[in-house]
């Protein structure tokens, strides 16, 4: 197959951006009914007038069963949670597609399919197919699952993928990492390839979580940076070498609890985590054995109409054996720890809390528009460390501390972060603009 070139490439990449994301826009925009001969009146408000009168309104309707679930960015993802589906999907199924350009693949293009009807007791069905252009692979996907039990909070299920994956803390999604390569010559991810299969029973516990338990075989594979990742910027920057993995083959057995937030332009509150205990080797066999255990636990505290407060709070530890390369805790960077460098610690244990607190300024508003700022403060606190037993001793640990100001759109799809490490009174102040909220 002829690959395309790499600045052609790219300009299809920005294009299909731009037109993705106006259409996010377009879809999440809430329209308040104008007044006669309105349309050329923009309203300053202030944030908490706004915010009260979102609190006062009940949708009924499908703009509230819309507002996004909140969920910690673990997992193949192949199936949207039957909560989130729920509301506003009745069955149908929808087709999303799938975008990245990053510096293994270096792009990839393909789509997602999903179909379900969490009412009844068809199976559920999740699929990806895409294209790896500057390796010459295809990557794939499929999920099926089939409730055991109506309303389907007991279900069974199957899954295949091969897929180009990254570690479970570098949490930068498609989109926005694509932008930072092509316009900064920036990849927030370190990159390996895992094919394999699982087989998981799970059971929805309404107002705690979902208990699931999977039977895994994976294989990991490295890849490698390539040379024909072009930028559109810093073009004379050189890009991180993309660190090898241990091969080889991981048969293991997990324990995982995930639980949802709903967020609603009322409340943006909710408590939501994913918890997991992972065994491998030993009896399963494969080439590593090793325990190792994670818990990544977020909530969203609305304390006034006009201010919010986001915690976080991660703690992940090997409990025995050698954990390899692409099972480790990293930390450091725009994802945790945002004054230190990209991966600066990593080790087989790791703590980690972080909080923002959010204070509206004011809120925009005209016929076909509502936007506002919020400003920012946020504290980070962690570190990953090794110990050769598996031991938890963080109170022998120098932890590090992070903090700084920032503004955000009130959409949350545009922040600017001024960070410095509040230990090192001579460190440099480390800017980073994000498309996403860290956690």
């Amino acid at each position: 197959m002829r690959r395309p070139h790499p600045a052609l490439a790219g300009a299809v990449l920005a294009a299909v951006l731009i037109a993705f994301g106006a259409h996010s826009a377009g879809a999440d925009a809430a329209i308040e009914p104008a007044a006669p001969d309105s349309s050329d009146i923009i309203e300053f408000l202030p944030a908490d007038s706004v915010s009260a009168r979102a609190a006062s309104h009940v949708d009924h309707g499908e703009g509230l069963a819309r507002e996004p679930w909140l969920r910690a960015p673990f997992g193949d993802r192949l199936l949207t949670p039957a909560e989130a589906w729920r509301p506003y999907r009745r069955g149908f199924g929808r087709l999303t597609p799938l975008l990245d350009y990053n510096r293994v693949d270096p792009l990839r293009i393909g789509f997602g399919y999903e179909i379900q009807d969490p009412e009844s007791l068809r199976p559920r069905f999740g699929a990806r197919i895409e294209y790896a252009f500057g390796r010459d692979r295809v990557l794939y996907g499929v999920q099926l699952e089939q409730p055991l039990a109506a309303p389907g909070r007991v279900a069974a299920g199957v899954t295949m993928v091969r897929r180009t994956d990254h570690d479970d803390f570098q949490q930068v999604e498609d989109t926005e990492n694509s932008l930072a390569l092509l316009l900064g010559r920036q990849d927030y991810r370190d990159y390996f390839e895992r094919e394999g299969a699982s087989a998981y029973l799970s059971w929805r516990v309404p107002d705690f979580s979902t208990v699931s338990v999977h039977l895994s075989d994976d294989r990991y594979r490295s890849l490698v940076t390539r040379d024909q990742t072009r930028s559109w910027f810093h073009t004379g920057r050189a890009l991180r070498a993309n660190p090898a993995v241990d091969e080889g083959n991981v048969h293991a057995v997990t324990l995982r609890l995930e639980r949802l937030a709903h967020r609603t332009r009322s409340m943006r509150a909710g408590l939501y985590h994913w918890m997991e205990i992972e065994r491998a080797g030993r009896e399963l066999g494969g080439d590593f054995e090793y325990t190792r255990a994670l818990g990544d636990v977020r909530s969203i505290l609305r304390l006034s109409p006009a201010t919010t407060l986001m915690v976080r709070a991660v703690a992940a530890s090997a409990l025995d054996g050698t954990l390899p390369v692409q099972k480790e805790f990293t930390l450091g960077g725009v994802d945790g720890l945002r004054a230190h460098a990209f991966d600066q610690y990593r080790g087989n244990q790791l703590a980690l809390a972080q909080a923002e607190y959010m204070v509206g300024l004011w809120r925009v508003r005209s016929r076909g528009f509502e936007g506002g700022l919020h400003a920012i403060a946020f504290v980070d606190v962690g570190r990953a460390w090794n110990h050769p037993e598996g031991a938890w001793d963080i109170g022998r640990q120098r932890i590090r501390t992070d903090g700084g100001l920032g503004l955000g759109t009130s959409e949350d799809n545009l922040r600017v972060y001024f960070a410095r490490d509040l230990q090192d009174p001579k460190s440099n102040v480390v800017i980073s603009v994000r498309l996403q909220r860290p956690f």
